[in-house]
């Protein structure tokens, strides 16, 4: 599998957050960023309600790693 690009054949890949900016209550000044998370935010956390979210996360729980060539070789049309 040295050098030859890898496929993740993925069977199970449930949404699990989002990912982008904090933001704190409504201040006379507006909107203030709290945060810049490196991390996901999991849906049904209390922080997503202030979360400008800028991409959707999902979580590969269920894959196998192929070659290109393992997975032409699996699409094959069964003789």
């Amino acid at each position: 599998m040295d050098g030859q690009p890898m496929v993740f054949l993925v069977l199970s890949a449930p949404l699990y957050g989002v990912s982008g900016v904090l933001y704190g209550r409504l201040a006379s000044g507006g909107l203030h960023v709290v945060a810049r998370p490196d991390f996901a935010v999991q849906y049904g956390s209390p922080d997503l309600a202030t979360v400008l979210a800028s991409q959707m996360i999902r979580r590969l729980s269920s894959f196998r790693v192929l070659t290109v060539d393992e997975l032409l070789h699996l699409l094959e049309p069964a003789a």
